[in-house]
């Protein structure tokens, strides 16, 4: 029987899966993020975490992404200079006292001109092209730091960063703007009246954020209001500096459903085709992409 584990270690979270006979027969999802981790104390508290799944005097194969692979993580897998082929992928493997278990951590991948980095969405993409094989087009994924990625089969071809997630969460919770946007809802036409606002006027976004509390204290029109704005705003923003990724293009969005579909409401009428795909599912995908070229190899 086919037995390994896939690990998706991020900054904030941990993910993993046993994988038997390529199905996923088990999974942990805690919040265990990288960042936690006391005093580098990185195999021992990874070994805690998958215990029932390891077996004495039996070696299992983990193939993980992630932020465990960056500088400040448990080993730095070096980047990938872009363009680069996803089938190719470098990856380290850290030195483990535990002989129940060998580690592979894949590399992000790096651009020189603009300076861009990723590590673990080129995960994501590997595993759309798992499913995916002959796209061209530009993949989309929305979330703290948005990456959009111009992508040929199973190249990335260039890519920028979009601090658009970061951004709204700074604002919502260190600015003025905190008192107004108390609430989780979005209302999608002050939302998508508020890109195209931006669209219209870039050069006037400070002064359209300060207007967000402006008129709470003038006009008081409730937190979803507002919330929207920001969102828009924000959004707007992003796409305008991205337009060379989706204009008359091909997308792909890889995300959680919440914020995929606010991509979607300001897309859907702008490029050639759209279609959302799962992050976590992706990363999945990926993982077992690259096992399948190990194996190759």
């Amino acid at each position: 029987m086919s037995r390994w584990i896939a690990v998706d270690w991020g900054t904030s979270f941990f993910r993993a899966y046993l994988i038997e006979n390529d199905f996923v027969s088990d999974k942990i999802e805690t919040n265990d993020g990288m960042k936690f981790i006391k005093q580098k104390n990185f195999e021992n508290k990874f070994i805690n975490l998958i215990q029932k799944w390891l077996v004495k005097n039996k070696k299992i194969e983990v193939l993980a992404s992630g932020m465990l692979g960056a500088r400040q993580g448990w080993i730095e897998a070096p980047y990938e200079k872009a363009p680069c082929n996803l089938n190719n992928l470098n990856y380290v493997s850290p030195l483990i006292n535990d002989n129940r278990l060998s580690l592979k951590i894949f590399s992000g991948v790096s651009q020189s001109n603009p300076p861009d980095v990723m590590r673990g969405e080129e995960t994501q993409v590997a595993g759309f092209f798992n499913k995916n094989k002959n796209f061209r087009g530009s993949v989309c994924l929305p979330g703290t730091h948005s990456k959009w990625i111009r992508v040929n089969n199973n190249f990335i071809e260039k890519f920028k960063t979009y601090m658009s997630g970061e951004l709204f969460q700074v604002i919502s919770e260190n600015t003025v703007l905190l008192h107004s946007l108390k609430s989780e809802k979005i209302e999608k036409n002050e939302f998508l009246n508020s890109a195209n606002k931006i669209f219209q006027s870039p050069e006037n976004l400070t002064n359209a954020l300060f207007q967000i509390r402006a008129d709470d204290l003038i006009n008081s029109k409730g937190p979803v209001i507002y919330k929207s704005r920001l969102s828009g705003y924000l959004l707007g923003i992003e796409l305008l500096g991205a337009k060379d990724f989706w204009e008359n293009r091909d997308v792909a969005l890889i995300g959680s459903k919440k914020v995929m579909n606010l991509y979607e409401n300001l897309l859907e009428d702008k490029v050639l085709s759209l279609k959302k795909f799962s992050a976590e599912e992706m990363v999945l995908q990926g993982l077992k992409s690259f096992r399948k070229n190990l194996m190759k190899s």
